[in-house]
């Protein structure tokens, strides 16, 4: 019998899964495919509400963390690991640090197929870039029997990776519905 095909995200924020690709990791899941999600940062710095509501860096962490959670099992997910990167600082990280956590996933976990952001960071977002950049540096360097990270686990090879690329349309919903939403907090 043949192994149980593996799917990997690896993504920014706690919400990337739910807003950019949600539906891929809840299809492949209900199709009896692991799914797996690594994500960078725990978003502690993604706070849109009231200022004076801010529950502070440590506690809002914890917050989206539980949200990450909820929404993985929700959406069938096996298992999530987060990097432990700040929230906006994650282009500023010592890159070999990000790519050798990330060739550690790769090796442990040995997906068939990586999701994560396109080059562009989807629309710019300066931790979506990174993570984009980090992650296919760590696909190459997985597969390397001469890696310097994580030599005690066997190279893995990904047979497929693909980058996230929102349509026009789905850009142009998100304006119109965040837009909206923010005018109704705003008042």
């Amino acid at each position: 019998m043949a192994d149980t095909l593996k799917l990997m995200a690896v993504l920014a924020h706690p919400d990337d899964e739910s807003l950019g690709i949600g539906g891929v990791l809840a299809k492949y899941a209900a199709e009896g495919i692991e799914t797996f999600l690594v994500t960078a940062t725990r978003g502690e710095r993604g706070w849109f509400g009231d200022e004076r509501e801010y529950p502070g860096l440590e506690a809002l962490g914890q917050i989206r963390e539980a949200e990450l959670h909820a929404a993985a099992e929700v959406l069938g997910v096996h298992s999530v690991d987060f990097l432990g990167y700040l929230d906006g600082d994650l282009d500023q990280a010592h890159p070999a640090e990000v790519i050798a956590q990330t060739v550690g996933h790769l090796r442990r976990i040995k997906p068939d197929v990586v999701v994560t952001f396109g080059p562009d960071g989807s629309y710019g977002h300066p931790d979506h870039i990174a993570i984009s950049q980090f992650t296919t540096a760590a696909i190459v360097e997985a597969a390397s029997p001469n890696s310097l990270y994580y030599r005690d686990l066997a190279p893995h090879q990904v047979a497929k990776l693909y980058y996230m690329a929102p349509t026009k349309d789905l850009l142009d919903v998100y304006q119109f519905v965040f837009g909206d939403l923010v005018m109704h907090i705003d008042g």
